[in-house]
C-alpha cells in the first residue's frame, strides 16, 4: 500500500524489525516469515545510539 500510495518502494537490505517483549513468538515468526526474515538484534544503533537502550538515554549522551 504504501508503495501504491507514494511511488517509492521500501528497500529491504536496509530495513529492519524489531520486537517488544510482550510479542508473542507466534506474531514475531509471522511476521517475519511475512518479510522474508527481516530482523534486527539490540546491537543496532540509531543515530549513533544503540537501540536497546530503553528509556535511559541520559547516560549515554554524556
Amino acid at each position: 500500500k504504501y508503495r501504491l500510495f507514494t511511488g517509492q518502494t521500501v528497500n529491504l537490505q536496509k530495513s529492519a524489525v524489531f520486537f517488544s517483549r510482550n510479542t508473542s513468538s507466534h506474531l514475531r515468526r509471522s511476521i517475519c516469515n511475512a518479510l522474508n526474515n527481516i530482523v534486527s538484534h539490540r546491537s543496532t544503533k540509531y543515530l549513533g545510539l544503540p537501540l536497546g537502550i530503553g528509556r535511559s538515554k541520559g547516560k549515554f549522551l554524556i
